[in-house]
């Protein structure tokens, strides 16, 4: 099996900020991957949702209140749904990725609790932010 999904890129993310940790950090590669793929995603996130707010309700009207939120939807299902699915399909190739790039795994796995803990804290405040409007 060749390389994960993108592992140049990540490989080349991670090594470049992994580099300028202190030794302790750099001996804790998993922990490191998980809390850099997490932290990442989640500024990532934010950023678009900020975006949105900021930019694309310029350029489509009401697209931070009609569409973002079903994207987020549609964004988290599939984040929680892909590697469950990937298994199925090709449970021999989960397997050795798993197995032979536990860091890169460790990783992923923090871009996963990011993303869906970015989307689902704003899909939250907007649900609040609806019931408060109500009353």
């Amino acid at each position: 099996m060749g390389e994960p999904f993108l592992y140049d890129v990540v490989d080349k993310l991670y090594n470049s900020v992994m580099d300028h940790m202190p030794q302790a950090l750099q001996d804790r590669d998993m922990a490191s991957a998980f809390v850099l793929g997490t932290v990442g995603i989640y500024s990532v996130v934010k950023g678009l949702q900020w975006t949105s707010k900021n930019v694309m309700n310029k350029i489509i009207s009401n697209f931070d209140e009609k569409w973002l939120p079903n994207l987020e939807k549609a964004c988290t299902l599939g984040m929680a749904v892909a590697p469950v699915l990937y298994a199925a399909i090709d449970p021999e190739g989960a397997k050795e990725i798993m197995t032979q790039h536990p860091t890169y795994t460790s990783g992923m796995a923090g871009v996963y609790a990011g993303s869906i803990t970015g989307a689902v804290q704003d899909l939250h405040r907007r649900s609040k932010q609806t019931l408060d409007e109500s009353l």
